[in-house]
């Protein structure tokens, strides 16, 4: 058995971290391109491949599974090969996929090039493997809060990002754009990131022993499944606003962009409030706020549904509840959990990373097909997260 490490202390200075911190924040920054800045472009996807607006939303879902599946195999590699060389070559595969998606002729050809720009963005899990290499202990919490914190911001933006793309370069701007944002990041990481023969060797240990160590941990599994419960609300709302906004309501694209902007303006302040609540409550405590405002959010929502009280500014409310619990929670519950394996980060974010995104992937799907019911079942599910995380949090260290 592997024993968790915590003595991992690394002597930066404040140039390196900037430097640093900009490298995760990038990664943080394109994550959000084949989702959140893709979403906009649904109807012209839908028209140009002559596909229901249905299908469009389950290609997310099939990149979402692949994905998943590709960081569980792009952690313990980098964990092996050195978080550079591995970092290198899904940023370049990721890059090829998403030109693929914009030059594709038809929808199979479509869903094969995102599969493959899944398949490339498996680095995205090395963001949190990289605060754990980059940073020294008393600031990885920080660290996450702040890059989470910045996440909000491109939350906030994406969308009229996306909506600017898809009026100036139709729906394969957003493509495009993630190819040159890949390279950018590329020829930074080239710049600041060691090759694997300058990183301290350590003699090799099995991959397969070392994720059976890391899930054989039930903190750490509870930990990532609470971080998975949150992050599945938070993907299955999003990836349905489409389809509730423009479909529904009958939003154009930029009054879409300007609901999703303020639902990221609440993940900004939610990082704000939860940078400030670190210093003073426990990891446990902060976890249950969230988790508690997170069936606030799901009340609210199933009142407003249950009172066909739907409208855009009806409907904003559980998305800001939802989205301050989702900022409270998931840096909380990750760092609880990546502290806990901090020597094999690579391995140990691939495994918590792919419960997350199984179970986000797993139930989008199922959403997509829940008709009427749509709204509602969110709803339900927002309380039953809510439930089953304070329960799960409960029986951390039993």
């Amino acid at each position: 058995m592997l024993a968790p490490s915590h003595t991992k202390t690394i002597s930066i200075t404040q140039n390196q971290k900037v430097s640093r911190f900009i490298l995760i924040t990038s990664i943080s920054l394109i994550s959000f391109f084949p989702l959140n800045i893709l979403l906009p472009s649904f109807p012209a996807l839908s028209m140009e491949f002559n596909t229901p607006m249905v299908d469009i939303a389950l290609s997310v879902s099939l990149f979402t599974l692949v994905f998943s599946f590709s960081q569980l195999i792009t952690g313990p590699l980098s964990d092996k090969w050195g978080r550079k060389e591995v970092l290198l070559g899904c940023l370049t595969l990721s890059a090829l996929g998403a030109i693929g998606c914009a030059l594709a002729a038809d929808y199979l050809s479509f869903l094969f090039f995102r599969a493959v720009q899944a398949l490339g963005c498996g680095f995205f899990v090395l963001g949190h493997a990289l605060v754990e290499d980059l940073f020294d202990e008393q600031d990885r919490a920080r660290v996450r809060i702040y890059y989470m914190t910045l996440s909000g911001s491109f939350v906030a933006l994406s969308p009229l990002l996306g909506s600017w793309l898809q009026n100036t370069f139709d729906w394969q701007g957003s493509f495009y754009m993630f190819s040159l944002v890949a390279l950018g990041i590329l020829t930074h990481a080239r710049l600041i990131l060691p090759s694997r023969k300058a990183r301290s060797e350590r003699a090799p240990t099995s991959v397969t022993r070392t994720l059976k160590a890391i899930l054989g941990n039930r903190d750490f599994v509870r930990y990532w499944w609470i971080a998975a419960l949150v992050f599945s609300c938070y993907f299955a709302l999003i990836s349905v606003t489409p389809l509730v906004f423009m479909d529904d309501l009958k939003l154009s694209e930029y009054q879409y962009a300007l609901v999703l902007m303020v639902y990221g303006v609440a993940y900004v302040l939610g990082g704000v409030l939860a940078s400030a609540v670190q210093k003073h409550i426990s990891l446990t405590l902060q976890i249950n706020l969230g988790l508690s405002l997170l069936g606030v959010a799901g009340l609210v929502l199933g009142l407003i549904v249950s009172n066909h009280a739907m409208t855009t500014i009806t409907l904003i409310v559980p998305m800001l509840i939802s989205a301050l619990a989702v900022t409270l929670v998931r840096p909380a519950a990750i760092s609880a959990a990546m502290l806990l394996f901090s020597n094999h980060a690579g391995t140990a974010a691939s495994a918590g990373n792919t419960i997350m995104f199984i179970t986000a992937a797993i139930s989008s799907a199922a959403l997509a097909h829940a008709g009427d019911q749509l709204l509602m079942m969110i709803a339900i599910g927002f309380i039953g997260c809510s439930l089953w995380g304070l329960l799960t949090n409960a029986r951390v260290g039993h």
